[in-house]
């Protein structure tokens, strides 16, 4: 379908017979008429509030590393990923060539995450797809599947609104740590200990059986036996473990 052109709004996707234009984007003013993107509005709040403490932490570290403000605040807007950015801060002063190693390593778990969300959105205009793409994180990706699971009508509306809650809150927290800078000790507050809570949190919703549990059992067990691995690729390893069985087993 050509960029522009319109279709009706597909059956049971708000039932409102509105004109869905494609090539508008996810993330177009249209979209805060449809109810998928209202819910998406409503879940995402946690991640706004959780995503900008990250945020804040990630700011004043970036800071505390000698780097530039300015740098970090783009690192944010641009890159979206505080598992690499964390990395990047705490290896800026070994080089480039570490800092790529680790971010290639947490990197490789987008793959599976993307190819799940483009099944689940279903055939999409390019720029809608890759829009999506860019805030492809565990915390919007897990959002975005429990929605699918529980037959969320339109689920780029959906993904849309969780996307820019939780950019916007992680941009937001980036430039209220590097306000901070030195006056703010992560670690003091249990930094580390939120964040682990957080993915249990977002993860926990999406066991329902036997076989989600099997998966969940595989992942810990692939995460104490992936210690041999350099630390960067440790949560990669485990999670693509996991991810090539979950692949094969029945979703019952």
């Amino acid at each position: 379908m050509a960029t522009g052109e319109s279709r009706p709004a597909e059956p049971g996707a708000e039932g409102e017979g509105r004109v869905y234009h494609p090539g508008a984007g996810p993330y177009h003013p249209r979209m805060l008429g449809r109810v998928s993107f209202r819910r998406g509005l409503r879940d995402g709040v946690v991640l706004f509030l959780a995503v900008g403490a990250f945020g804040v932490a990630y700011g004043v570290l970036g800071v505390q590393a000698g780097l530039a403000p300015w740098l970090v605040i783009l690192a944010s807007a641009v890159v979206v990923s505080g598992a690499a950015q964390f990395a990047w801060v705490s290896l800026a002063a070994a080089g480039a060539g570490p800092v790529l190693v680790a971010a290639s390593g947490l990197a490789l778990r987008h793959i599976p995450m993307s190819a799940r969300v483009a099944g689940l959105i279903g055939p999409r205009p390019l720029r809608v797809r890759l829009a999506l793409g860019w805030v492809l994180v565990d915390e919007t990706f897990g959002l975005t599947v429990a929605a699918a699971r529980r037959g969320e009508a339109d689920l780029v509306a959906y993904k849309a609104a969780v996307d820019l809650l939780l950019f916007s809150g992680w941009v937001a927290g980036t430039a209220v740590g590097v306000a901070l800078g030195g006056r703010f000790d992560p670690a003091a507050w249990g930094a580390d200990v939120f964040f682990a809570v957080l993915f249990v949190g977002l993860a926990a919703p999406l066991v329902r059986g036997r076989w989600d549990l099997a998966v969940v059992a595989l992942a810990v067990g692939a995460t104490f036996a992936a210690t041999v691995l350099p630390p960067a690729w440790r949560i990669t390893a485990a999670a693509a473990a996991a991810a090539a069985v979950g692949a094969v087993l029945p979703d019952d």
